[in-house]
């Protein structure tokens, strides 16, 4: 398990907290260790803020931190600043494809994510996650099944491969024979425009851009 220090880097902070919740997951961690086994790991600044902070909440006659979740709250509120949050909400709100490629899109949604600790449900983060795709992929993806976030990401994967091939085929295609009045209209080849519906909560957002 990593130490930490408590320097002034949300992106540092955040990363040792992925580590964190991993070794967690891996070594079945019992709840009621939890906290003390983190606590372990201060060092520094960050060793100085947990004993002050303890040492306050028993003078004023609070109860002790004997939960990992609540632990966390509290490592979150001190060291992930509020415009930190708000400026990764903003690149979230404003993220699209354009010319990445979904691999791309994928790690940048997915980081932003994290970095934003946004409290919404699967419905509101996949309509904002196919928002942002191309349209031509969004069009197809969001005609399939998904479950959840992985699901999703992995079939506009899947898409955007199918669409590079189909592609590479048509342009061979294109050099091999003369075209005729009889071939099909690329338009043909295009899904229709890409729509979904709002929910009440991105209903600014999804009419405004």
């Amino acid at each position: 398990m990593p130490t930490f220090e408590g320097k002034d880097d949300p992106d540092d902070f955040i990363e040792w907290l992925e580590t964190i919740e991993r070794v967690f997951d891996y070594t079945e961690v019992p709840e009621d260790k939890k906290v003390k086994l983190v606590a372990l790991k201060f060092r520094g600044y960050a060793s100085t803020w947990w004993t002050n902070t303890t040492t306050k909440r028993k003078r004023e006659g609070k109860a002790a931190v004997q939960t990992w979740t609540k632990m966390r709250a509290l490592l979150k509120k001190k060291f992930i600043p509020t415009h930190y949050i708000r400026e990764n909400f903003a690149r979230l709100q404003h993220l699209r494809q354009g010319n990445w490629s979904v691999e791309e899109y994928n790690r940048e949604f997915e980081e932003l994510l994290m970095r934003c600790d946004l409290q919404e449900n699967d419905s509101q983060t996949f309509v904002r996650y196919l928002f942002g795709l191309n349209t031509q992929i969004a069009n197809t993806v969001e005609l399939q099944t998904f479950e959840n976030l992985e699901e999703l990401t992995k079939l506009a994967l899947k898409v955007e491969a199918q669409l590079k091939k189909g592609k590479s085929s048509l342009s061979r295609g294109n050099s091999s024979y003369p075209s005729t009045s009889n071939s099909t209209p690329l338009a043909a080849l295009c899904p229709r425009p890409f729509l979904f519906a709002c929910n009440s909560w991105f209903s600014h957002c999804c009419c405004t851009y």
